[in-house]
């Protein structure tokens, strides 16, 4: 008597065992779409509902603090937020807070990937410990910024105390506050930065650098003519996820200032999180929210446009 093998004996019925049946559902494109579909569902879900609430919450009229249910207005909290001086306030204060971050942080990546790149002694340890920063919760960074900064025992006063500089309320000056929480983003994501030009950089092929040695080219020559437009996409990229990253930044800002002193570092999360959970005005809260994704759209649509989708590369 010959073994059949296991799951393909013929059903009494004639009609193909369940696991025939499985394993031609996943010949081919079956298996595609049966790997495929379902969590291409479940992420679409997790994305479209809570987008789809933020904004049918962006056209209601919806004060936590009042008896009256939420009321459907249309467009009217995004028509009062025109009209709204502190609005436009926030919205330059968040222009001034990710322009300031993003620069800084490609001009020091750039940099400190160009260092990395070069073979010297520790060069392996010196990247690992760069890294550090990456690892940290921005709400820790913040706390432990807001500690360094102390105007009576803060560190870094201390430090300045001793050549004679300060005290300095960095924290508390208007003035000072937004480039401090700059310099506190600048801290904590340039890592970030750095591996993504570093990846390029050491992707350059060898051959390229030796030849522009060979005809001479100097090294300022060859950042400018040689290595940035080959990197040109990379560092375009790098400012896409560092734009979007900014923008909603609010576990820094919040735990280091709060918005003040006054409404000095006050941004677009931290004035919607204010409607929202202060005044309880939750329709304008999500309305701002809006306002901030159209935003990050926008400006994520125009970089990407700078990349030629079929080559991959920087026109």
């Amino acid at each position: 008597m010959t073994a059949t093998p296991l799951g393909r004996q013929a059903d009494p019925t004639g009609r193909p065992s369940r696991l025939s049946r499985v394993r031609q559902a996943t010949d081919g494109d079956g298996a595609f779409y049966l790997l495929i579909v379902p969590p291409f569902l479940i992420l679409f879900l997790l994305t479209a509902v809570p987008l789809v609430s933020l904004i049918w919450t962006s056209m209601q009229e919806w004060n936590r603090a009042s008896p009256v249910p939420p009321d459907f207005i249309g467009l009217s909290n995004f028509t009062a937020l025109m009209g709204d001086a502190a609005f436009w306030k926030a919205a330059g204060l968040t222009a001034y807070q990710v322009s300031g971050t993003v620069i800084l942080q490609i001009i020091f990546g750039l940099g400190i990937a160009l260092l990395f790149s070069r073979q010297f002694r520790g060069v392996g340890l010196a990247r690992a410990l760069y890294l550090v920063p990456m690892m940290c919760a921005p709400v820790v960074v913040g706390l432990m910024w807001r500690v360094l900064l102390q105007t009576d025992n803060g560190p870094v006063n201390r430090m300045l105390a001793v050549i004679g500089i300060g005290p300095i309320d960095f924290l508390g000056d208007p003035a000072l506050a937004m480039p401090s929480v700059i310099g506190t983003d600048l801290w904590l994501s340039t890592p970030f930065v750095v591996i993504i030009l570093l990846a390029a950089l050491q992707a350059i092929p060898q051959e390229i650098s030796e030849a522009a040695r060979v005809d001479g080219v100097s090294p300022w020559q060859m950042l400018r003519w040689i290595i940035l437009p080959i990197i040109k996409p990379m560092i375009i990229l790098a400012t896409l996820f560092r734009t979007m990253d900014a923008i909603k930044r609010f576990d820094t800002i919040y735990v280091m200032t709060g918005g003040g002193p006054g409404n000095s570092t006050e941004t677009l999360d931290l004035h919607a999180f204010a409607y929202a959970f202060t005044y309880l005005d939750v329709g304008k809260g999500a309305a701002i929210a809006v306002v901030m994704l159209a935003l990050i759209i926008a400006i994520s649509s125009l970089l990407l446009r700078a990349i030629d989708p079929t080559t991959g590369s920087a026109k």
